[in-house]
């Protein structure tokens, strides 16, 4: 299973850059098009097309590591009840709910490296688990600034931004480099 969350987080990784990098043109053709007198809202740029992308994959990796993550919490508290701080329930939901999504991912991976009890799994503990979620954290975050920015904006707003776009894209390879370590210490 860890695999499959490899390939779903691979896929999610080459969709965030696949829209990062069609940004760029087409932030400039909104430009154009704005400017030859095309209404805001009926502009179309290959971007707009590309957008789909990043939430069906995120949604996928989410389903895939979600299921993989609940089997080792299984594992784990078949062994001991009282090694994972939190319920199954929230091996699923702790990505999406609002505010608890801040740190109960963290905390259910930092507590499957302690249960995992090898040498590896415990150097992972600490900056190399922090790492990770602030870079993922900061994807989220940058991810989402452009969506927000587009609230109460001029009408020459130009929505599409590459600089958020290719950031956002750095945060999560960053994200990734270290989430796939994490993967192949806690296994299948």
């Amino acid at each position: 299973m860890g695999r499959q969350v490899i390939a779903a987080s691979s896929s999610l990784l080459a969709g965030v850059w696949i829209v990062a990098l069609s940004a760029i043109p087409s932030a400039q053709s909104y430009r154009d098009q704005l400017a030859s007198g095309v209404e805001a809202d009926k502009i179309i740029t290959a971007y707009d097309a590309m957008t789909v992308i990043v939430p069906i994959t995120m949604i996928g990796a989410w389903i895939i590591t979600s299921r993989w993550l609940r089997q080792l919490h299984d594992v784990a508290t078949a062994s001991n009840p009282t090694a994972i701080r939190r319920s199954r329930k929230w091996v699923f939901w702790s990505w999406i709910v609002p505010v608890v999504s801040l740190w109960y991912p963290k905390n259910l991976i930092d507590d499957l490296l302690k249960t995992n009890g090898s040498d590896e799994a415990k150097t992972f503990l600490g900056k190399d688990t922090m790492t990770w979620w602030l870079t993922w954290i900061g994807f989220a975050l940058v991810n989402n600034a452009s969506i927000v920015a587009t609230f109460d904006a001029p009408s020459d707003y130009v929505p599409i931004r590459p600089e958020l776009e290719i950031a956002a894209a750095c945060l999560l390879t960053g994200s990734y480099l270290v989430w796939i370590r994490i993967i192949r210490v806690l296994g299948d």
